[in-house]
């Protein structure tokens, strides 16, 4: 083969690269996340949050066909600050909000689906910590990888970074719309075929 030398069109690695775009930007915003020192007076943000690549997209798609609930650990403050930035008008997340501020055993015990509904043939929970599914003796939850601050960086300056973001995203609206669709009408049998399936597939690579 012909060496880079004499080409007539040689491209380095370091070329190859420069010809490839940088993925989009990811969405974020700066607020006040008051578990951490802030400036009373100033209300100088200390928190900048990013939006995970597909995320906003995924909800959005969920809410079409499923009631979405938001559940999390983090404090009313931060919850509200997240929710006004990702569904302004208040139309996504139906009327459920549960937080820990007003539910403090989420940290200790997990996300007892109960508070949103009594019905655990139609709950599933999406959490990237597998403890948090203890109140249904994980019966009904799914682990979504967890979206930290390598990730964030990663996906500034790398496609396949950001893709396998937006794949996680596709895997959870898949689960959702099965669960949401099955002739049992039982999302846990979902929620226990797609564990199965997932495992023995981790076992195959």
């Amino acid at each position: 083969g012909r060496s880079n030398s004499t080409s007539k069109c040689p491209v380095s690695p370091s070329n190859l690269a420069s010809l490839v775009p940088a993925p989009p930007s990811l969405r974020h915003f700066d607020h006040i996340d008051d578990d951490f020192p802030y400036d009373a007076e100033t209300l100088t943000p200390n928190t900048r949050t990013f939006f995970r690549p597909g995320a906003l997209m995924a909800l959005q798609l969920c809410s079409f066909f499923a009631v979405v609930h938001v559940y999390t650990a983090a404090q009313e403050s931060y919850t509200n600050n997240i929710l006004k930035e990702m569904d302004p008008e208040g139309k996504m997340f139906e009327t459920r909000v549960i937080h820990r501020d007003a539910f403090p055993q989420i940290v200790r015990e997990g996300k007892d689906l109960r508070v949103g509904t009594e019905n655990m043939q139609r709950a599933i929970l999406f959490d990237d910590r597998q403890k948090n599914f203890r109140p249904q003796n994980y019966e009904n939850g799914i682990v979504i990888e967890p979206f930290d601050s390598d990730k964030v960086v990663s996906c500034h300056h790398c496609w396949d970074a950001y893709l396998a973001e937006v794949k996680e995203m596709s895997r959870m609206v898949g689960i959702a719309f099965w669960s949401s669709v099955h002739f049992s009408g039982d999302v846990r049998k979902v929620v226990s075929w797609v564990r199965s399936w997932e495992e023995e597939g981790s076992k195959q690579s």
